[in-house]
């Protein structure tokens, strides 16, 4: 696998063994630009790290950072932290393969939920005064549940940081012919310093500053000249269109309408964003719960714009590379750099998206460390301690967080693709949790057992559905189809066993629900102001429109 990839490189990236002497210097004034721009990268994302650790004298300022940032950085850090290397490498390699149905992910898969996450979560998260969302599980469950969604985010958590290792390797290895392993090790080293200097502070503020370079990095792709590009708007087929070449019930489709708009547009949508750790980490940074709602909704336009970045150049990726074209997805977006850029422009935009990379690799190591000491460690291990003890142990934690994600990353070789993989990970776990968490949002009934019994139940079902899948039992049009229609029996198992299983013996009093539970007359859910309905009207229509554009 690396001599074919390292062959790939010697075609499209730096000349063959036919390449003229101007070539050869092209190709060495690449590297070298290539490697002045990394240590200056890595050297500031250190002293940011350095700077950050000032303000960690509490656990708290060192693993959450809660109620303690401007608005505007943590909506960067929220953008930042979904458009790490999943995204970039994973979406290019879903529009190469699926077309412009990739769109879907931004789109359908992005805008409804950032704004129910905005309207509907932050608020009832906010009011209730928590720091993690396990922490608001046991407020309005018990222990088990904390323990159980715990116990998932470190398990996701190091599958999404492999697959971000993964990703990086790749293109290290598919543009400058590093081996995989270390390729792996340079990210996971710059990530762990800065991390364990200055924690989720410090991880944020890198998380902004990494948006500009991932942006810098990929603009250059959307000047690429193709007559697929000028004409793909007239082509037929699902490649080029969202809705009118797609069936709306057809599971042997490689998409269909309601396995998208269900599937992902709701179940597993919904489920990211109104669950995830990371993401509700970033926005209970924010300092008020006005300032907390905005970020998903600054987010969901950045997330517009960067569809185009990310989706728009991999459209025409087959036409413009041809016999270049990868056999995997995954390495579509290298190749079609290393193809296309000028060798100098190569080596400094390659090492700023490599190293832009790096933030959801950071984004789940400060997760993990957080889950680990504050939800586990500190509830169930030893409640008192100095708060010095605490950082140390989360340091510790994120050193062992980094060692699995490198060991996880291995996994996603078994994927054909890295959207499939992440795809699996939320449709098992994602979907069933997420009815827990809206059994627990919008009802006093449910009760601990019931969204235990609710989660087990919608699990098991999942497990099994890609069990048969698997086997070839099932059949689907595609992996991803698959996912979408696991993710949508996994929600509707676990919402329904959670209610039965339910007794209203065991119901919490009203009053120690009132702050958990979604609630119209709250102030902060009846008037959240003219500029957020501005807001989310804004994004909705825009959405609505690019829907409609490419229908």
């Amino acid at each position: 696998m690396c001599l074919a990839r390292a062959k790939l490189v010697g075609k499209a990236t730096f000349g063959t063994a036919n390449s003229t002497g101007r070539e050869h210097l092209q190709g060495h004034w690449a590297r070298v630009c290539g490697l002045a721009v990394l240590p200056l990268y890595i050297l500031a994302t250190i002293l940011i790290g350095w700077v950050s650790r000032r303000r960690t004298r509490r656990a708290n300022d060192f693993l959450n950072a809660s109620r303690s940032l401007p608005v505007w950085i943590v909506a960067a850090a929220f953008l930042s932290a979904n458009c790490g290397a999943l995204e970039i490498v994973g979406l290019s390699a879903v529009a190469a393969q699926y077309g412009v149905g990739a769109f879907h992910f931004y789109w359908i898969g992005a805008i409804p939920g950032l704004v129910f996450l905005s309207g509907v979560m932050i608020p009832v998260y906010m009011r209730s005064g928590v720091k993690s969302l396990p922490e608001y599980l046991q407020l309005r469950f018990d222990g088990r549940v904390r323990l159980a969604n715990a116990s998932l985010v470190l398990i996701t958590g190091t599958a999404l940081s492999g697959i971000g290792l993964y990703a990086m390797a790749e293109v290290l290895e598919v543009v400058f012919g590093w081996p995989f392993s270390a390729g792996a090790l340079l990210a996971s080293s710059v990530v762990l310093i800065y991390v364990l200097l200055g924690g989720l502070r410090a991880t944020i503020y890198n998380e902004v500053f990494q948006l500009a370079v991932i942006v810098a990095g990929l603009l250059p792709l959307l000047m690429l000249k193709t007559s697929v590009f000028h004409t793909s708007r007239s082509l037929a087929g699902p490649h080029w269109h969202l809705w009118s070449a797609v069936p709306f019930f057809a599971p042997r489709a490689p998409l269909d309408g309601l396995g998208v708009t269900i599937g992902l547009g709701f179940v597993l949508s919904f489920s990211y964003w109104s669950t995830d750790f990371v993401m509700i980490q970033r926005s209970l940074a924010a300092r008020s719960v006005a300032s907390g709602r905005m970020v998903p909704l600054l987010a969901g336009f950045g997330k517009l714009g960067f569809s185009m970045l990310v989706v728009s150049p991999a459209l025409g990726a087959a036409a413009y590379l041809g016999s270049r074209m990868p056999a995997s997805y995954d390495e579509t977006l290298p190749t079609l750099m290393a193809a296309s850029f000028q060798p100098v422009l190569l080596g400094l935009g390659m090492t700023m998206v490599l190293a832009s990379l790096m933030t959801g690799l950071a984004a789940n190591v400060s997760a993990s460390s957080a889950v680990w000491t504050e939800e586990i460690y500190r509830t169930m291990l030893r409640k008192t301690a100095l708060e010095p003890h605490y950082i140390r142990i989360g340091r510790i934690a994120s050193v062992v967080a980094v060692a699995l994600s490198i060991a996880a990353s291995y996994l996603a070789f078994y994927f054909r693709d890295l959207m499939e993989y992440v795809q699996l990970i939320f449709s098992l776990f994602g979907a069933p949790f997420f009815a827990v968490f809206a059994l627990g949002v919008f009802t006093r009934r449910a009760t601990a057992t019931g969204a235990l019994a609710g989660l087990s139940s919608g699990f098991l079902l999942a497990l099994t559905h890609h069990a048969l899948v698997a086997a070839h039992v099932l059949h689907y049009g595609s992996l991803m189809s698959a996912n979408f229609y696991v993710a949508i029996a996994g929600f509707f198992t676990s919402l329904l066993v959670g209610l039965a299983a339910s007794r209203r013996a065991d119901q919490k009093p009203r009053a120690e629900t009132d702050t958990l539970v979604f609630n119209l007359a709250a102030g902060a859910l009846r008037n959240p102001g003219a500029l957020w309905w501005v807001m989310a009207g804004t994004l909705l229509l825009c959405c609505a429109v690019l829907n409609y554009m490419w229908r």
